[in-house]
């Protein structure tokens, strides 16, 4: 069960955006530029912290390149390609 707890009231901007609080920020580590899932539930909305370590993000892509066949040494030398190309014009 969700310890729910009134941290505060937001006023959404014309653009959508909302501003959460400075000490919520702080008490729970959320920097700018920091990704929140927003999750909507019947009229209720939550935002999620996203906790995902290097390690699990890793776990992940090999997981994904050994499913999906992906040759890797391809795949770096395309971009490293690419990058040159987008250098040059």
């Amino acid at each position: 069960m969700m310890n729910e707890k009134i941290e505060g009231v937001v006023k959404v901007s014309p653009k959508g955006q909302i501003v959460i609080p400075k000490e919520l920020r702080e008490k729970l580590g959320i920097s700018a530029g920091e990704k929140l899932l927003v999750i909507s539930k019947d009229r209720d909305i939550l935002l999620k912290k996203l906790e995902v370590s290097a390690e699990e993000i890793g776990e992940r892509m090999e997981k994904t390149i050994r499913e999906k066949g992906i040759d890797v040494d391809k795949l770096i030398s395309e971009a490293l390609e690419w990058a040159r190309k987008s250098e040059r014009s």
